[in-house]
């Protein structure tokens, strides 16, 4: 939700490495060949990442339906989500390692001072209709909107449910960003399945894998 589940974290074998390299291939090929959908001009070249965990300490961010609020899946997800982009070879700057609080002017300066650099931010979603679920990322910048289609693109794979979209809104970490920017709502704490879904550590895993692997498409120049 814009604004423990510290189970050890699975490392992922040479089968993970070679899926990531293989998004990246075929993201280079695709790029090469398509020519549908107006996604900007991209990111451009960028050898860091800023993985944002969304809230900490006080801010607990949304309620689960059951289970883990959101400030510790955001943290657990971001945190496996750190651990591959470096075995893939990229620098990470984490906004938070634990449970504690980062303003969000302070997330964005920690991106703004980082040359060469994406920003990821990770929330999970909440709504009062409990119907509600999916996932969706949003972006600000024209050049951030690719990225955007890129993890999408590649976490509706993680786990069973709707695909939101990509949105494009003014939030605070995104619009005051100089950096490209997405912020990644990965799935529904109020929906009883998605919630059960993304409770789960393994699922976390694969969300982790999913965007990084959405992150190598986009730095490769893959058109979603």
């Amino acid at each position: 939700m814009n604004g423990d589940t510290t189970k050890s974290r699975p490392r992922s074998g040479s089968r993970l490495l070679a899926s990531l390299a293989c998004a990246v291939a075929c993201g280079f090929l695709a790029s090469c060949a398509s020519t549908g959908g107006d996604y900007g001009p991209g990111a451009g070249a960028f050898d860091t990442v800023i993985v944002d965990a969304g809230h900490g300490a006080h801010d607990r961010g949304a309620k689960a339906y059951s289970g883990s609020p959101e400030k510790l899946l955001t943290l657990d997800t971001a945190r496996r989500l750190a651990d591959i982009l470096r075995r893939n070879g990229l620098r990470v700057i984490e906004t938070r390692t634990s449970d504690y609080f980062v303003t969000l002017g302070g997330r964005v300066a920690i991106s703004n001072r980082t040359g060469r650099s994406a920003f990821v931010s990770v929330h999970y979603n909440w709504s009062n209709r409990r119907a509600a679920r999916g996932i969706e990322i949003y972006y600000h910048s024209l050049r951030s909107k690719r990225l955007a289609a890129n993890i999408l693109r590649e976490t509706l794979r993680a786990y069973p449910t709707e695909n939101r979209g990509i949105k494009n809104r003014g939030f605070y970490v995104l619009r005051n960003n100089n950096r490209p920017a997405v912020l990644c709502e990965l799935g529904f704490v109020s929906n009883p399945s998605d919630n059960a879904n993304v409770q789960k550590a393994a699922v976390r895993q694969r969300l982790a894998e999913r965007i990084a692997a959405g992150i190598l498409a986009e730095r490769a120049g893959r058109h979603p």
